[in-house]
């Protein structure tokens, strides 16, 4: 605001009139700062409105025209209002992003192995020095394959030690062991493979059911992870079923005597050419439902147990004990899941190398 402007604003209210900017002065003497004298005018009559002049002090546009009280305290008004709102509103979309960063952080993260401290509640070892390419095809030794080392680890030591020198060692865990087994064995393989190729390829399909087994249970443990909950992962142990599939029916039929026996027998010779692309469809698509299935269930239920665990967190001890309730009921059906998902990784590739041994059937 200027000091011609505040000296007429002043003279109407019959307040005392500051010096004119044209005025002069003694030697020597400043000239008076305009903000400092307007602020001194609203002090000596409270119905003297500054010229639209900023927080700082600083003129803006519209310089010399007057505002009216009521038309002043408007403004201020629509402005608290819209700082409030603004405010709440970052306030809300930032709790928002922090809940959404908070799970997909437990869900996504590969580069970091969290740890129990004595100091803080977790504690993490950066992986970013492990990361590394072979020929160009990303080598780096992220959370994930750390975990699928310890579940491969502990698969190996369990038999190791429970059967050593091919004999059952009597011990509760041999035990438990066994019971896996045979059940794998009498319920899964035999009755889908017959004795002859079940006792062949009983090995690799244990493997595969023990080996997931493990991946699923270490997600269970605290600071764990679970593998099979990268898709990276279940699309590795499909691609591995994917070539057991075919590798058996190539062995027992030959190449052209396994992928012949892809179509049914007895088709009209105008179904040849549909049935055709059909059956590359489903080849490929039955390794794809092996991976998504085993990837999104385990995914799921994780998910469930990191947002309520969050709810915990934000929402304070009066809402806790439902949260909790629910992560304790999620945990156990959680484990019940990691075993079901487990078998049914191995029913349906048992049933898939089945049907490429006896495609008449």
């Amino acid at each position: 605001m200027s000091l011609p402007g505040l000296v007429s604003v002043a003279g109407t209210n019959d307040s005392p009139q500051a010096p004119s900017s044209h005025a002069t002065l003694p030697a020597g003497e400043q000239p008076p700062d305009s903000y400092a004298m307007l602020k001194a005018a609203m002090a000596a009559d409270s119905s003297v409105v500054p010229e639209n002049t900023g927080a700082s002090g600083e003129d803006v546009e519209g310089e010399g025209e007057d505002l009216q009280p009521s038309t002043v305290v408007e403004l201020r008004e629509t402005e608290h209002e819209v700082g409030e709102h603004g405010e709440s509103d970052e306030h809300g979309e930032h709790g928002e992003e922090s809940f959404g960063e908070i799970v997909l952080h437990h869900l996504t993260s590969l580069s970091a192995v969290e740890l129990p401290s004595f100091r803080r509640f977790t504690s993490s070892i950066p992986l970013d020095k492990l990361q590394f390419s072979v020929l160009g095809i990303d080598m780096s030794i992220t959370k994930p394959v750390l975990f699928l080392w310890m579940a491969a680890l502990i698969v190996l030591l369990a038999f190791t030690l429970s059967f050593r020198g091919g004999r059952l060692m009597r011990n509760k865990f041999a035990q438990l062991l066994e019971v896996y087994v045979l059940f794998i064995r009498n319920e899964v393989v035999y009755p889908n493979l017959g004795e002859k190729d079940g006792r062949r390829l009983l090995p690799f399909l244990l493997t595969v059911f023990f080996f997931i087994l493990a991946c699923n249970l270490l997600g269970l443990i605290p600071w764990g992870s679970t593998a099979t909950g990268n898709v990276n992962v279940t699309a590795g142990l499909a691609i591995v079923a994917f070539i057991a599939i075919q590798g058996q029916g190539i062995r027992k039929h030959g190449v052209l005597g396994h992928f012949k026996g892809m179509l049914p027998s007895g088709l009209p010779t105008f179904v040849i050419p549909i049935m055709i692309p059909v059956e590359i469809v489903g080849t490929f698509a039955k390794p794809f439902a092996l991976c998504i299935r085993l990837f999104a269930n385990m995914v799921a239920g994780h998910a469930v147990i990191i947002v309520l665990l969050v709810l915990i967190i934000q929402g304070g001890f009066l809402i806790a004990p439902l949260p909790v309730a629910g992560v304790l009921f999620i945990s156990m059906l959680e484990l019940f899941v990691a075993h079901l998902q487990a078998f049914i990784f191995t029913i349906l590739t048992t049933l898939f190398i089945s049907m490429a041994l006896h495609p008449g059937h």
